[in-house]
């Protein structure tokens, strides 16, 4: 008999413990803040993103380029940005999403996300999504006209770039 209300003790506690668990476990996952790679799959990874609040909104800088080196051995500058003035700056630690604002639980609007690819800066918007995965879409005028890219949190350490 002992054996009996100790297995249903278990089940009890099991059944108690499971929901507090997993709804500690959401509230983790939901944090948007933090390191964010462009890809799932590590060999195709070419940057990471440090997330985090820039006076009570959120921003975004480059953490770790998978090759921060030029050609010529010096460190990748953002020789693409319209102002010229600002093309020397180097793209470790250059601040490439700003101005976000919370709209929904998960999801932050208001922002912009720039492109050191070709310099060009887009209106965004990021989405927390349940997989734990970080949406961020960038888009001229309506966000019709735009692109959705998947980062998401890192496996492996990443060593941040200078």
């Amino acid at each position: 008999m002992a054996l009996k209300q100790i297995c249903t003790l278990a089940v009890l506690l099991l059944t108690v413990i499971s929901p507090a668990a997993s709804s500690v476990e959401r509230a983790t996952s939901s944090e948007v803040r933090g390191l964010w790679v462009d890809h799932r799959e590590s060999d195709q990874r070419k940057v990471a993103v440090w997330i985090e609040d820039c006076e009570n909104l959120l921003c975004g800088r480059i953490y770790w380029l998978k090759k921060p080196l030029s050609a010529r051995g010096q460190p990748k500058r953002d020789k693409h940005n319209p102002d010229a003035m600002l093309r020397d700056r180097p793209l470790c630690g250059l601040n490439i999403l700003s101005g976000f604002r919370r709209s929904t639980e998960n999801t932050w609007s208001g922002g912009q996300i720039y492109n050191a690819s070709d310099g060009r800066t887009f209106s965004s918007t990021i989405s927390l999504e349940h997989d734990g995965s970080l949406r961020i879409r960038g888009y001229v005028g309506i966000s019709l006209f735009g692109k959705t890219v998947e980062w998401v949190r890192p496996q492996e350490n990443l060593e941040r770039c200078s």
